[in-house]
């Protein structure tokens, strides 16, 4: 099955004669960004490109427009998944890097499936919407679509190749306070001001930080301030996500933010509403068997690693798919030294320095599938830590 020979047909022959194709859909998505649950032509094309090479394709699947499902060797024993991701974000498109990942865990996959008769496992591609804040692979462990896998992978686009990737628990929410309008001079005191209360809010999520975790993070945002400065603001809407490194020790965080809303509320004497903002992620765990497999993958295909601690630090729903089974999200460099989520990133997406970055990501995704399942001992040996940590 797993040996040198079928490595090296993989990198050398095979994913020379699709990377064209990959490099092309890449780019197209990069310049026609869509946004999370919203990718029907992202999803469409990359459905339309599996089935060119002869997979069979579930879409839409588990219930989401832009999701789907293509299958490798239907009925094996063994079984592992590719994610593909393809949202894009608001305002600066694919800053997120999210078009060429997904291309690299396509990429993969379609190399495989050239190879299908010669393998005895079966790889499902699993395309997974709205990483960026609905969060479809929340949605899909809840429905148990990750249920018997012996791992899953895919690779996160960045500055630099690390295996040290802090993606850390996080909840959204919205609080939207309702008052009442008064004509500013004329009537303040009919008034119920919603911005003070939102002021207050923000006030008291400061206090908070002194007595939380220091690894803890809250950010947010007014999204709606008031109309006019001459009439009481009589609604606004304030978007919070919290973040610690276990889901264990957010949800006390985010109950924490709650409650500090309904505080506002009562001290403004207005009314607040609150609402989830996207599914809870979950973190992702990375054993000392996962890390040291990472590690060897980039150094077997001289892929140059920094092995800074915190290198990488984010949330993404895969902790979720790693609540279920062991998850691999190793960060592949483009070639440039750009932050996600920043303009640059967005605009290196067509530079043939991300094509590259496509194509080590997809070898890297096949070296870690051949260390593991050309390994039994390994493999059940990254399941163990992994059971043992989540405690299943």
């Amino acid at each position: 099955m797993w040996n040198e020979e079928l490595e090296n047909k993989l990198y050398d022959e095979v994913i020379p004669k699709l990377k064209q194709d990959i490099f092309e859909l890449n780019d197209f998505m990069a310049c026609n960004p869509e946004l999370g649950s919203y990718e029907f032509e992202s999803a469409a094309r990359i459905v339309q490109l599996m089935r060119k090479y002869g997979l069979e394709v579930e879409y839409p699947f588990s219930g989401l427009e832009t999701a789907f499902k293509g299958v490798i060797n239907p009925g094996k024993g063994k079984k592992a998944a590719f994610l593909v991701e393809y949202d894009a974000l608001p305002e600066i498109g694919h800053a997120c890097g999210h078009c060429a990942s997904g291309m690299a865990s396509v990429l993969a996959g379609l190399a495989l499936n050239h190879v299908k008769d010669e393998l005895d496992i079966q790889i499902d591609i699993i395309g997974t919407p709205d990483e960026e804040m609905t969060g479809a692979k929340c949605h899909m462990a809840n429905l148990h679509v990750f249920d018997g896998y012996d791992f899953a992978a895919m690779v996160h686009m960045g500055g630099i190749n690390t295996v040290e990737v802090d993606f850390i628990a996080l909840d959204g929410m919205t609080f939207q306070f309702k008052g009442r309008p008064a004509h500013a001079a004329r009537n303040p005191q009919a008034g119920r001001n919603a911005l003070n209360a939102a002021r207050l809010l923000f006030d008291s999520v400061d206090m908070m930080r002194q007595h939380i975790i220091p690894e803890a993070r809250i950010h947010g945002y007014i999204k709606n301030g008031g109309v006019a400065s001459n009439i009481v603001p009589d609604f606004t809407e304030v978007e919070f996500l919290t973040r610690a490194p276990k889901r264990e020790e957010l949800s006390d965080i985010t109950a924490w933010v709650q409650d500090c809303a309904r505080a506002a509320s009562l001290a403004t004497r207005t009314e607040v509403k609150i609402a989830p903002l996207g599914a809870p992620y979950h973190e992702l765990y990375i054993s000392e068997g996962g890390r040291a497999l990472l590690t060897e993958c980039f150094e077997e295909l001289d892929q140059e690693l920094c092995c800074e601690k915190g290198s990488f630090v984010g949330s993404s729903d895969v902790g979720n798919v790693d609540y279920v089974c062991p998850a691999f999200q190793p960060i592949v460099s483009i070639g440039q030294k750009f932050d996600v989520h920043t303009v640059e990133f967005g605009e290196a997406m067509t530079d043939p320095r991300t094509h590259q970055a496509i194509v080590n990501g997809a070898k890297l995704l096949l070296k870690l599938t051949s260390k593991l399942y050309g390994d039994p001992y390994r493999l059940a040996s990254i399941k163990a830590e992994h059971k043992a940590y989540r405690g299943y």
